[in-house]
């Protein structure tokens, strides 16, 4: 459907598949820019089953000289695991080097109380660890803690620990796939012939999540010649393409913003 205004979102319908918990900012923008959102969540975040390995990292917490947040959500799980504990997670990032990759995990470690001192706006595991290394000159005195996602990749840790430094990675939060009821907005749009213009993907679990619950119908909208595919980040653009799907825009960098660029993008391209 052709955009009703300058702004190319205006009048078009856009499949939100993030977490419920990190979805307002990216709904709240499309809406304001006239949108129609179809909130379809295809993943959720729980703190992990096994508590073993975090309750190792607390005997032994004074040992690290630096810890890095690599997502909002570990943050968040990271301050509520310290509350649990019996303190407050700014008492103890205030004694370490802290950083964070991405906007959104410097807001949420601000609202914990902590400024990061190393924050990577867009930057891979590889470029952060390349400007940690310059600035503190790692080596076998410094202790690295990683808390972050049960899936998470491995590049920022590998690349610490090439740099000389001692790397613990832990996890503290496992991504679930969402129920099947998540679908139903979807569905019941597609049930009176409406199909959306675009679905956006901010990670290759949400893209697995969302094919997950959505099956077959869910699918066939992907491979529509009608519907844009937006992915944040090359590393959810490979996932849609390794799924025979093709990605219309890609995110140049992190958060909803840049998202939303890409979404005004690729429909701007579609109507020529």
């Amino acid at each position: 459907r052709p955009a009703m205004t300058g702004d190319h979102l205006y009048g078009r319908t856009i499949v939100v598949t993030r977490p419920e918990c990190r979805a307002a900012e990216l709904n709240s923008r499309l809406r304001e820019a006239g949108a129609e959102v179809l909130a379809v969540p295809s993943i959720r975040f729980a703190k992990v089953a096994d508590p073993g390995p975090w309750n190792e990292v607390l005997a032994g917490k004074d040992s690290f000289t630096h810890i890095i947040f690599t997502s909002a959500v570990a943050v968040d799980t990271f301050v509520e695991l310290c509350s649990e504990a019996g303190f407050t997670a700014a008492s103890w990032l205030g004694n370490r080097t802290t950083g964070a990759i991405g906007a959104a995990t410097a807001a949420s470690m601000k609202s914990a109380g902590v400024t990061p001192e190393f924050e990577g706006r867009g930057s891979s595991g590889a470029e952060f660890s390349r400007k940690l290394t310059r600035k503190e000159g790692l080596g076998a005195g410094h202790r690295i803690l990683l808390p972050g996602s049960d899936i998470a990749r491995g590049e920022l840790a590998s690349a610490l620990a090439d740099a000389g430094a001692r790397v613990e990675t832990v996890p503290i939060y496992q991504t679930i796939h969402e129920e099947a009821a998540k679908a139903e907005p979807l569905f019941e749009a597609l049930d009176q012939g409406e199909l959306p213009d675009a679905v956006t993907f901010a990670s290759p679990s949400a893209l697995e999540g969302f094919l997950r619950i959505c099956g077959k119908r869910g699918r066939e909208v992907l491979e529509s010649a009608a519907v844009s595919i937006i992915s944040l980040g090359a590393t959810t653009s490979e996932a849609i393409e390794r799924a025979g799907l093709a990605p219309a825009a890609q995110a140049r960098r992190p958060g909803a913003e840049a998202l939303i660029d890409a979404l005004r993008e690729a429909l701007a391209d579609r109507d020529g």
